[in-house]
């Protein structure tokens, strides 16, 4: 079942807001409504992850498999979330990639450092224009899906800018966190269901919490409709 934003019972819903703001300028989309509806002001101050050397293992795109930390006894695990989304193959060209400019070979950043203006202090190339072959003046919105495992497909809108004012990178992040700390928050009050996959719970005592998630790529379903490939971070 595919849920729009616009039909969920969420607080931007609950409050009369719009989806986006329709101001022209660099922060089109609605990140004080966000900040007021969701609390994300709690925790613009992101946890030190990146204290983990978690990327010294490159990954393999047929297997996915989990890439673990050394130097310390207590090792962290970071795994794909399998998203219920075809991954069909792409020659790159769709595909945007978020890594740590303090981390050899970074391959995702946490999603909780991307809640800053600017993408946080690690971004790298966060200032790049994202998507420079599109018209804005065609298209301004694109969809992000998140298929979490087992629970319902939703759909959050993604501002891309104007012709004049287009996004970066860092922007993108941000959005993307944006949307991913609302789902987890929704999922944390009860709001959504999970009826499958148990072993991916977000919320509660015993499913995963926003800090753990890493963003590592957006990529292009079909359209305009895209995806985020996430990691969990867990202790192994």
């Amino acid at each position: 079942m595919l849920v729009t934003h616009s039909q969920l019972d969420d607080p931007s819903r609950s409050t009369n807001m719009p989806h986006l703001q329709q101001n022209s300028g660099h922060e089109r989309f609605p990140y004080a409504m966000y900040n007021h509806t969701l609390g994300i002001h709690q925790v613009v101050h992101p946890r030190q992850l990146s204290r983990h050397t978690l990327f010294d293992t490159p990954i393999s795109s047929a297997s996915n498999p989990p890439i673990q930390s050394s130097g310390s006894t207590s090792h962290s695990v970071e795994m794909f979330v399998p998203m219920n989304i075809p991954q069909y193959t792409r020659d790159g060209s769709s595909i945007v990639m978020f890594q740590a400019n303090t981390e050899r070979n970074s391959l995702s950043i946490p999603l909780e450092e991307c809640l800053q203006s600017g993408g946080g202090l690690h971004l790298k190339d966060a200032q790049e224009i994202m998507f420079p072959t599109v018209d804005r003046t065609q298209v301004q919105t694109f969809k992000l899906i998140i298929a979490w495992p087992g629970y319902d497909t939703l759909e959050y809108p993604i501002d891309i800018g104007t012709n004049e004012v287009p996004i970066t990178r860092a922007d993108l992040a941000r959005q993307i966190a944006y949307h991913f700390f609302g789902f987890f928050s929704q999922c944390d009050n009860g709001r959504f269901t999970q009826r499958s996959h148990f072993e991916w719970k977000v919320g509660g005592q015993d499913g995963y919490s926003f800090h753990q998630i890493y963003l590592s790529t957006f990529w292009n379903i079909e359209g305009t409709s895209w995806s985020a490939s996430i990691r969990v971070l867990k202790n192994a």
